[in-house]
């Protein structure tokens, strides 16, 4: 069996179990573009539709039951729906407050706290997604430092946001190259790309350019890009540079905040970032997101911003939605009373599944290496990424290992592995994901258990002769 068969396989399989989602996307496509809202989601052959989600595990349309290591685009680090923010969520409610009114509300003030003191910044503005958070966040910088330029990384994903989309698809040609159609043609030199981890290419950049560019925006842990952690002496090489040269640091911590400690990860470098951008945890499964840092750069979009640097970042309707607010409040307060035991669990867990994962593909010939490894500095990781490698590789450090097809077999590890995988009943991402509190150690043993299998299954068919 090659691979095109057990691709045949694995979706037959897939489709046997699934039939009604089957039935249910076919419908939709009528209505929403490609049969849905979001294209991460819209995985091949189809996706399935979920009923019900509790904890660590998700049932579908089809009374199949997953363990879920997606968990919300990595957002429920205490795993689906947890009884703290339904608690939070039912209280406003049932106190006729919780939907939007358009007014201040109580909450947005108890939530800011929260994360100041928690990141160490000085003013905060909520929004309502890390895609927004992060474009008012560039132009905060370029209205700050009157300056045009942004530099990122290649392989950082900053959401679907003009001043960021550029160097995140990897093809024949690189990281060097717009990805969106219906971008102005100037955004081509506006953006520019560094290479993440690379301290050579980050000097020789500023060398070059430093004088013109607004501000660096990067991922202390790299998400898309393949759950790779930066070095301390990347950012604090980079918090000198732009120091150096006048532009503003911006810490996208959309995913790594609150993920690995109730913070921000820059402060567990000792590297303090102009601005931060959050999301995902903060919000407890509501939407939200906020930008926070220097005082004399938010204040740039307050009511009364100077004339000709006034950035509009007024927020939207939804902006610091009272229910949102609640969830946000009450996730942290559960962080943080709770930081030893959810933390030192999930970081234990996520060690033993890349560890187990490791291992059992190795053993069967495959050269596989798990990203999500901590850095110095940090104790612990909950995230875990499966690579299947077609050469040796002594560090992995950037975005253009996992990602370019030469060196990592990419469709084994999106296609097949997610597939077989789900056939296992274990819904994953960048070949693994992230780990709730809601995880326990029998889950990761069965995972690393279906790994195994997965493993047998394709050494017996010679799938591991292709590399």
């Amino acid at each position: 069996m090659g691979r095109k068969e057990l691709f045949h396989s694995l979706k037959a399989e897939y489709e046997r179990r699934c039939r009604r989602s089957k039935k249910r996307y076919e419908s939709l496509k009528e209505l929403l573009v490609s049969g849905g809202s979001h294209n991460i989601r819209l995985f091949s052959p189809f996706p399935f539709f979920d009923e019900s989600c509790l904890g660590a595990y998700v049932t579908d349309i089809d009374g199949n039951t997953y363990t879920d290591f997606w968990q919300g685009h990595f957002a429920n680090i205490l795993g689906h729906n947890p009884r703290p923010v339904r608690d939070a969520l039912g209280g406003i409610l049932d106190a006729e407050q919780g939907l939007i009114t358009g007014f201040p509300g109580t909450r947005q003030g108890d939530l800011a706290r929260l994360l100041l003191q928690q990141v160490g910044a000085e003013k905060i503005r909520f929004t309502t997604s890390g895609t927004l958070a992060t474009m008012y966040a560039v132009m905060l910088a370029r209205a700050f430092t009157g300056r045009d330029t942004v530099m990122k990384v290649g392989g950082g994903w900053h959401g679907a946001q003009p001043y960021t989309l550029k160097g995140i698809s990897v093809y024949e040609g690189g990281y060097d190259h717009i990805d969106s159609a219906g971008l102005l043609p100037e955004l081509e030199d506006v953006i520019r790309v560094t290479r993440y981890n690379d301290l050579d290419s980050l000097e020789r950049y500023f060398t070059q350019n430093g004088e013109k560019t607004a501000c660096f925006i990067v991922e202390p842990f790299i998400g898309s890009g393949g759950f790779l952690f930066s070095s301390p002496q990347y950012l604090q090489r980079a918090r000198e540079l732009c120091d150096e040269h006048g532009s503003l640091l911006i810490a996208d911590e959309v995913i790594s905040g609150f993920r690995f400690h109730p913070g921000g990860l820059m402060s567990l470098y000792g590297v303090t970032p102009d601005l931060s951008v959050f999301g995902k945890i903060i919000g407890g499964g509501m939407p939200v997101s906020a930008v926070c840092g220097r005082r004399e750069v938010l204040d740039l979009c307050g009511p009364h911003g100077p004339t000709g640097r006034h950035v509009m970042f007024n927020g939207g309707t939804f902006s610091s939605h009272p229910a949102a607010m609640a969830a946000g409040c009450a996730m942290l307060t559960y962080l943080l009373k709770h930081a030893d035991e959810v933390y030192g669990k999930i970081g234990a867990l996520g060690e033993t599944a890349r560890n187990g994962i490791e291992e059992v593909f190795r053993s069967h010939g495959f050269n596989v290496r798990c990203t999500g490894r901590p850095q110095p500095g940090l104790s612990q990781s909950s995230v875990v990424g499966v690579h299947f490698f077609k050469t040796d590789i002594d560090r992995i450090d950037s975005p253009v290992q996992v990602w370019d097809p030469s060196i990592c077999d990419v469709d084994l590890r999106d296609s097949f592995f997610k597939l077989a995988m789900i056939n296992e009943g274990f819904f994953t991402a960048h070949g693994y994901g992230a780990i709730s509190f809601s995880h326990t150690a029998e889950d990761i043993q069965r995972s690393i258990d279906a790994a195994e299998r997965i493993a047998v299954l394709w050494k017996t068919h010679g799938i591991h002769q292709e590399y």
